[in-house]
């Protein structure tokens, strides 16, 4: 996996993610990411579930921080993604579903998720809200696309909406300059946690309800999701 990671470093920017259909060659029409979107009920339990969890562990965060500064800015993360968990699961309530309902399907694999990136160390845990809530996000957006359904645009806002990256990259950028020794450690764990959290993306694209899971056809898309991470990781001067 860390080879892979670093034979993409220094590829241009991708576009918009697009995943090369069975066969193609040259200009050839693309298979899109949104083409793997599941049904709109586990797509809102799913999304709703890992707001929650991410909430979740920028209020822990908030008191593992030194400063009144790093709390300021991690409460104000906490508050924003709590706020995008209440407007997914008010849409599922508004579908006269409860959201614990939605959600528990997705308990093992957001639980064994969250258990495997777990840990004690604050300037690790504040490099996985930074860069698992970026992955997220922009993985989430994109598969949106595909929706059938008439919330479609109004997931894809909430999903892009600011979740405090900038400050939260600020807040690392000022632990990493006071600490030297920093960088090699967090950039292990960051090599950690794109893998794990690739599993994840593999897990539900094979709840897709339009399009059979094929490892072959979206191998270009996890090379993108890839290199999203290393350009986040490098805007940190972390070697991924």
């Amino acid at each position: 996996m860390f080879e892979w990671i670093q034979s993409l470093r220094g590829k241009s920017k991708a576009p918009a993610r697009k995943l090369r259909s069975r066969g193609d060659v040259g200009d050839t029409e693309r298979v899109e990411l949104a083409e793997f979107a599941p049904g709109m009920l586990p797509f809102l339990g799913l999304t709703a579930y890992l707001q929650l969890e991410l909430y979740e562990a920028a209020t822990r965060a908030v008191s593992g921080a030194a400063t009144l500064q790093a709390k300021d800015v991690l409460a104000r993360v906490a508050g924003q993604t709590l706020e995008k968990h209440q407007r997914l699961t008010a849409e599922l309530r508004a579908r006269g579903v409860e959201p614990h309902t939605v959600m528990a399907p997705f308990s093992s694999v957001i639980e064994d998720y969250v258990e495997r990136i777990d840990t004690t160390d604050w300037h690790q845990h504040l490099l996985s809200l930074y860069l698992v809530g970026g992955l997220f996000d922009d993985f989430f957006a994109s598969l949106a696309g595909g929706l059938k359904d008439s919330f479609r645009a109004e997931a894809i806002s909430i999903l892009q909406r600011e979740t405090g990256r900038a400050e939260l990259k600020a807040l690392l950028e000022a632990e990493l300059e006071s600490d030297e020794k920093l960088g090699s450690w967090l950039a292990l764990w960051g090599r950690r946690l794109v893998g794990d959290t690739l599993l994840v993306s593999r897990a539900v694209l094979n709840l897709s309800e339009h399009r059979a899971f094929d490892e072959s056809e979206v191998e270009p898309v996890f090379t993108e999701l890839i290199a999203d991470h290393i350009r986040r990781m490098d805007a940190l001067g972390l070697t991924a």
